[in-house]
């Protein structure tokens, strides 16, 4: 079995929607939807490629772009619209597998909460997260494992 992932952070991707401020700067405050190019082009720096990164990542690089030429210590605040997290998914032997947004601190056993409980016919233990972006499928996963937006967890079957 594996371990509890200890990173938990939310990484941006295609079809977040962030709302990034520059304190004491109105012109510099602004909202983008990230498409799958996760580019946008913000002023007095240009382009900058988000996805991938945290906002907190997101928000030093800003910050580190924008000090010296234009302000002497800016202070920039990244933020995802929390209604527009990206979905996890659930599937198999669960009550209600469906598409669920993602939320800070998620893990399978808070998944599984979401996703109504297991079914009778489902094995406890048969837990597998295939991973968001690629073909990487965990499988036998603690349910304190942290989940991405984007991953899909998966319950096995019993065969009694």
């Amino acid at each position: 079995m594996d371990t509890p992932s200890k990173d938990n952070r939310y990484w941006l991707g295609e079809g977040d929607q962030i709302n990034i401020a520059v304190a004491g700067e109105p012109d510099m405050t602004m909202r983008f939807m990230l498409d799958n190019g996760g580019t946008i082009t913000f002023p007095y720096i240009g382009q900058l490629r988000l996805i991938g990164k945290t906002p907190e990542e997101v928000s030093a690089e800003i910050a580190q772009r924008l000090k010296g030429d234009y302000l002497h210590n800016p202070m920039v605040t990244v933020t995802v619209t929390v209604s527009q997290f990206r979905n996890f998914f659930i599937l198999g032997e669960v009550e209600k597998p469906d598409a669920y947004p993602w939320q800070p601190g998620l893990t399978v056993e808070k998944a599984l909460a979401l996703g109504g409980g297991f079914t009778d016919r489902a094995d406890k233990h048969d837990l597998s997260i295939r991973l968001s972006g690629s073909n990487e499928l965990l499988e036998n996963v603690d349910v304190r494992h942290s989940l991405r937006p984007g991953d899909t967890v998966i319950v096995g079957m019993s065969f009694f």
